[in-house]
């Protein structure tokens, strides 16, 4: 039992993480190349990015949103295969490392600042 409104009524179906961007066309082309996301819209003020039924969207700086605070954890099937590419694109934060918490996970920081967690569930 919650104790919020709602919630027994409210069942998620996506999520997107929404990062204001200085570079729209310079950061599509970054998350293609590191998780394989396509432009499946895109304007001179808006793109959504998917691979599969993951989505990212991205805008130009705007309204008091500013480049490089947003943050998203992401999974994925060859989280050292997403690393690997992360290194020589990204700022690695924390290296890739198995966790007590059953994840094989690293910490990124892509061009422009926003921050992004990749992970493996590990075998049980």
């Amino acid at each position: 039992m919650t104790d919020y409104v709602g919630a027994a009524l409210t069942m998620l179906i996506e999520i997107a993480p929404a990062f204001a961007v200085r570079n729209l066309d310079a950061m599509c082309a970054f998350y293609g190349k590191l998780l394989g996301l396509e432009a499946t819209y895109k304007t001179p003020v808006y793109a959504v990015l998917r691979n599969g039924p993951v989505q990212m969207h991205l805008y130009p700086e705007r309204d008091g949103k500013v480049a490089g605070q947003g943050s998203a954890y992401v999974f994925v099937h060859a989280v050292d295969d997403v690393y690997a590419t992360a290194q020589a694109i990204a700022k690695i934060i924390h290296q890739i490392s198995d966790q007590a918490y059953g994840l094989r996970d690293f910490l990124m920081e892509d061009p422009e600042g926003n921050r992004i967690g990749v992970a493996q569930r590990l075998p049980a």
